[in-house]
Order: structure tokens, then C-alpha cells, then sequence
């Protein structure tokens, strides 16, 4: 038992004792400060416990159980003892307030010291200790969220989610910890990300499949459906002078009609519907809405924090509510003009959408409040080439010529992106971005050299 309390527990008894004396009290309640005084505290325990059962009104019966108790870290007997005393009256408030934080104090920087030590083969050990030491600490006093938020990061360090979960729960139910309801939101993105990633991986080759027979559109060169599909399952060959031919892939119940070496028209005998196990897929758009949920409330608790933003956009995404999520960054923004993240991240919902001029709206908003906005300046860039892709494909479908108009985006995105790539030296991202661009325009010498560099950068040289 801790020295300095006991002693000067004693001392207390042994005053009211003598000013006192023993005619004042019950045989239980003289006898166990005899006890205490003998430094018997099991027995003092046992006599107090008689005590407050025939004597409920004892507030300082109440209050030496709770001492007693606390010392043999019984937080549970404690809390009961001292949660009774305070019913009674309030003379020994401070002395509980004091004893409950000194005891949560000292469990929570045990726990923190340990989750320290915590690493290789043995962390399992040292996370399981700390997780005990944070049990502790919310037992000895129950009602303070940092500790739960603290056993959250302890379960979540061990691998253990479900227990992290219910550790920010009640973390978010005791004191509105909006860091809690963060990791939350990042907790079920992660679990769905997981789930999605099975999902792909089981289905890893209709998957594939599914995706090459949809790129097959008209317009489309000879040698890429070569690329694509494979060599057909048989090949019927048109008059000799009008170059046609059609491919059929029996698998995939198609016959891709090619003229001049372009694809003329696909048809299918029936629709092509590879088998796929979904399961795994629809169990991640579960976690992906339980973390928008969590997320949206965090926004509403602390709109500037940029972590619950990106993880709420990135949740919103993998949700498919790309639409909601625009409504909710259009309100972010008209609450907060000048707040150039949610511009930003505007801009990222809308060119998700296919939504380009929008985007870059947003984006160039972003930059007017900071200048000196990179991430935003890039994005730019890469909106105005995708656009220019889209314009390019679009036509493509069509079996028609591109308009001019998508090497304009093109031409749009250059100066951006060689702004961004003069700050940014070392990305590869934007050097690969720049380079496909040049190679669009018939820059070929800048486009080699810029892939070069990205290449590089890839490889550390």
C-alpha cells in the first residue's frame, strides 16, 4: 500500500481517537481503526464493509473503505465506497477527487511507458500490458474519454480493431473526442478497403476480363483489341478488297467486327456475365458507410481538421456517393470561402464526377487564397489532361475524328504542370504527367526527356 497515505491516514484515526474516543462509534467502525491503526488493513476492510451495511449514513465509513480500497486498487470497491460517501456529504470531496486522479495518473503513465517500449517481437506483450494499465486507469476513474481514446490507440497499435472500435465509442460517448471519432472513421475505411481488396483479389480474372471486353469500343485500332481480348477464337475474313474481318471470342460470347484494321462494331450472341462473388464487395460498402457516418459527425465537431476531410472524401469515394459528397463540400465551402482545402477537395469530387471545368473552378480558387498551393496547381494541370482524354475518347466511341479542342486542354494543362514540376523536382507523378502530355502534342523531345527524369526518380538515381 502506498506509505505516505497510510501514515497519514493513521495519524488522522489516531487524533480521533483521542479526541474522541472510542464511545462515539460502533464496535465495527472503533474496531477497524484500531486495525488501521495496526496496520491490519485486511481486517480494518472487512470491519468497514460490516459497518456502512448496518451504518449506510457513515459518510466516513464510507470515505475510509474507499481509501482502503483504492490502496488495494479494488477500483470498483472504491468507486462504490466513495461514490456513497459523496451521497452522504461532500466534506471529503477534494481528498476523492485527489485519491481517483492519482491512481488514474499513475496507471495511465504506466500504460503510456509501456506502449514506448512496445516494439519487434515483442510489442504483442508490452500492447497487452499497456491495454491492462489503461483498464486500469478507466476503472479507477471511469468518466474521462482521454482514457478510453488512449486504450483505442493501444488496441489499434496490437491489430486488434474491434477493440479499438469500442474503446473510441466510448471515448466519443463520454466526452465528445472528436480525434476518437477520426480514428473510428479511419477504422471502418480501412476494413473496407481490405474487404474491397479481397473482393478484386478473388475475382482477380473475370475482373479482368469484364474490364478488357468493355474497352473494346468503336474506333478502336486492330492491335490494341490484340492487346486486350488475345488472339480471337476464330477469324472470318470479308472480301479480299474491303479489309473486314470479324474476330469471334467465345468466351465472351462477342464477335468484334474490324474495317481497315479499326474496330467497326461489336456484338454480342448473349450477355456476357462472368461469374463473381460479390460478397466480399458488399460487406466493404457497409464499412465504407459506417466511416462516412462517423466522418460527417467529426467534420461537424472540428471542419478544419484536413485529416477527417481527406479520410471523409476518400470514404465518400469508395462509397460511390459522389454526389452526396459534393453537396456536403459545396456547404463546406460557403461556410468557409477562404478555407482553400475545401475548395481543393471540391475540386477532386468534381473531377471524379467527369465534371472538369467545375473542378478547375475550384482548384484555381484554391490557389487564389494560396499561391503558393501546389497540390492544387497540379491539379489543374491533370483536370485540364483528362479532360482533354475525355474529349479524345468521346469521339473515339463515336467512330469519329477528335475535335481540336482536346489538344486546347492539353496546350491548358502545359503551363501548371511545368510550374509544378519546377517546384516539385523529384515527383515522378508529375514528370510521367508531363511527359505523356508533351508526347500528345508531338513534343517528342521534351516528352522523352521528362519520362526519363520520372523513370529515374522511380529508380532513386
Amino acid at each position: 500500500m502506498n506509505r505516505h497515505f497510510l501514515v497519514w491516514l493513521t495519524a488522522a484515526l489516531l487524533a480521533s481517537l483521542v479526541f474522541q474516543g472510542y464511545q462515539c462509534g460502533s464496535p465495527e467502525f472503533t474496531g477497524a481503526k484500531v486495525y488501521i491503526q495496526q496496520k491490519n488493513y485486511k481486517e480494518a476492510i472487512r470491519l468497514l464493509e460490516q459497518e456502512v451495511q448496518k451504518n449506510p449514513s457513515n459518510e466516513e465509513a464510507w470515505y475510509m473503505l474507499g481509501s482502503l480500497k483504492a490502496e488495494n486498487s479494488d477500483y470498483l470497491g472504491m468507486n462504490l465506497a466513495f461514490d456513497s460517501a459523496l451521497k452522504i456529504d461532500n466534506k471529503h470531496s477534494r481528498d476523492i477527487k485527489q485519491t481517483r486522479f492519482n491512481k488514474w495518473g499513475s496507471h495511465l503513465n504506466n500504460a503510456v511507458g509501456l506502449m514506448d517500449k512496445a516494439s519487434g517481437d515483442s510489442s504483442h506483450a508490452y500492447y497487452d500490458k499497456a491495454i491492462g494499465e489503461f483498464q486500469k486507469a478507466i476503472a479507477a476513474w471511469p468518466d474521462t474519454s482521454l482514457s478510453y481514446r488512449y486504450l483505442g490507440y493501444a488496441y489499434s497499435n496490437k491489430g486488434d480493431l474491434e477493440g479499438a472500435l469500442n474503446a473510441y465509442r466510448q471515448a466519443w460517448d463520454r466526452g465528445k473526442d472528436a480525434d476518437a471519432l477520426k480514428r473510428i472513421g479511419r477504422i471502418y475505411l480501412q476494413r473496407g478497403v481490405e474487404l474491397r481488396s479481397k473482393f478484386e483479389t478473388d475475382n482477380a480474372t473475370p475482373l479482368r476480363e469484364m474490364k478488357s471486353v468493355a474497352s473494346v469500343q468503336k474506333g478502336m485500332k486492330k492491335v490494341d483489341v490484340m492487346h486486350n481480348l488475345g488472339a480471337p477464337d476464330n477469324v472470318k475474313k470479308g472480301p479480299r478488297d474491303a479489309k473486314k474481318e470479324d474476330w469471334a471470342y467465345k468466351n465472351f460470347n462477342l464477335t468484334v467486327s474490324l474495317e481497315n484494321d479499326v474496330v467497326a462494331a461489336t456484338t454480342f450472341s448473349r450477355p456476357y456475365k462472368p461469374s463473381i462473388d460479390s460478397t466480399q464487395m458488399k460487406l466493404a460498402l457497409v464499412e465504407f458507410g459506417k466511416s462516412v457516418e462517423a466522418l460527417e459527425v467529426a467534420k461537424n465537431e472540428d471542419a478544419k481538421d484536413n485529416e477527417i476531410l481527406t479520410l471523409l472524401l476518400q470514404a465518400y469515394v469508395e462509397s460511390n456517393k459522389i454526389k452526396e459528397a459534393i453537396t456536403t463540400f459545396k456547404q463546406a465551402v460557403a461556410n468557409e470561402p477562404g478555407e482553400k482545402r475545401n475548395h481543393y477537395l471540391l475540386g477532386v469530387l468534381y473531377r471524379t464526377d467527369n465534371d472538369f471545368q467545375p473542378a478547375i473552378d475550384e482548384f484555381k480558387k484554391a490557389i487564389e487564397i494560396d499561391p503558393a498551393y501546389t497540390d492544387a496547381a497540379f491539379e489543374v494541370g491533370a483536370t485540364y489532361y483528362n479532360w482533354g482524354v475525355d474529349i479524345l475518347h468521346t469521339a473515339q466511341d463515336k467512330g469519329q475524328d477528335p475535335p481540336p479542342t482536346y489538344k486546347e486542354k492539353f496546350q491548358q494543362a502545359l503551363p501548371y504542370l511545368e510550374t509544378v514540376a519546377e517546384t516539385k523536382k523529384d515527383d515522378a507523378q508529375v514528370w510521367e504527367t508531363l511527359g505523356t502530355i508533351y508526347a500528345r502534342l508531338g513534343m517528342s523531345d521534351k516528352a522523352l526527356k521528362a519520362l526519363n527524369r520520372a523513370d529515374k526518380i522511380r529508380k532513386g538515381d
